[in-house]
């Protein structure tokens, strides 16, 4: 190798977030170090640095090797840090700066290298590896566990436009929260009220209500960046409540209504936490009656049955803390 080393530092991170990147930081460290120029794309010598948690509370450790261009392997090193990833940059400068400088004069990375002289600490002292050691050559990559997504609760405020439930296309108001546990599917949550439609029938009238409520199991849950989802199955128990007047028996009376069916909200995280988002629900209405009216000749007529699938759209505002 040439009198004064160059390198190529390859950094990996696997599912970590990004500021477990900390290749620029700890190359400028090693410059400073060293006082010199080290680091060339096309360098022959590669250090790796691989950077993992063996859980999301556990503290970031990084595997260091060395690498040649044939792609042997050779002086396997491990440096852990504190809390977060940034504990990691003195000890990976030190490191790193070692293999550096054992490589200006070591013949071949199959040989044993010699015992480097210790030198100068930086201003953060770390004692340095034992550089007489070699570890295990990897050849083959390694298996992780993969992170979990911590996990968070949504709730929305929502106007809504029903269609199927009522005579007409009903509007009503709505709240609805979701629960997601960081390794279990989603949990749904909500209730809406319509208002009030009246159906003219000759000289009466028959006056509906819903009043609605529901849960939900969601496979499909998450938060990526900005983007909030949720595809759930729900079953939801309704209140009709049909009033009639100026009709020969007129009275008032409640039917309950199962409503089965599947949910798909997504939304648009502002800052965060504040959620602006929508969906669509479609719901299969288990009802046991139809409303029926005689005219004055004494024929009778329907005056409203509830639809085989009703949909229902909201839009809202609402939370999301993690």
């Amino acid at each position: 190798m040439d009198s004064l080393a160059q390198a190529a530092l390859i950094w990996d991170r696997g599912t970590l977030t990004r500021e477990c990147d900390r290749s620029d930081a700890v190359k400028a460290s090693v410059e400073a170090y060293l006082g010199r120029s080290v680091f060339s794309a096309d360098a022959s010598l590669l250090i790796r640095v691989r950077v993992t948690r063996e859980s999301n509370d556990a503290p970031p450790l990084a595997i260091v090797t060395q690498e040649d261009g044939s792609g042997r392997t050779w002086g396997e090193r491990s440096v852990s840090g504190g809390a977060d990833c940034a504990s990691l940059d003195d000890p990976l400068t030190l490191v790193v700066a070692l293999m550096i400088d054992s490589g200006s004069s070591a013949p071949s990375p199959l040989a044993e290298p010699e015992k480097l002289s210790e030198p100068s600490p930086p201003a953060a002292s770390v004692q340095p590896p034992d550089t007489t050691e070699t570890g295990p050559i990897i050849t083959a990559p390694s298996l992780e566990r993969a992170q979990y997504e911590p996990g968070h609760w949504v709730l929305l405020g929502s106007g809504s436009a029903a269609m199927g439930l009522l005579p007409n296309v009903g509007f009503g108001v709505g709240l609805d929260g979701w629960l997601k546990p960081s390794r279990f599917w989603g949990v749904h949550f909500g209730a809406a009220l319509l208002a009030r439609q009246r159906e003219s029938l000759d000289s009466g009238r028959i006056d509906f209500s819903v009043m609605r409520a529901h849960v939900g199991l969601c496979p499909l849950q998450g938060v990526d960046g900005a983007a909030w989802w949720s595809a759930c199955g729900t079953f939801g128990l309704g209140r009709l409540r049909a009033r009639s007047s100026r009709l020969a028996g007129a009275r008032t009376k409640v039917e309950p209504v199962a409503l089965p069916g599947l949910s798909v909200t997504a939304g648009w995280l502002y800052r965060g936490w504040l959620l602006l988002g929508g969906g669509l629900e479609a719901a299969v209405p288990i009802s046991p009656d139809r409303y029926v009216y005689q005219d004055v000749a004494g024929s009778s007529h329907l005056a409203f049955q509830m639809n085989p699938l009703a949909l229902t759209a909201r839009v809202g505002v609402g939370v999301m803390l993690r």
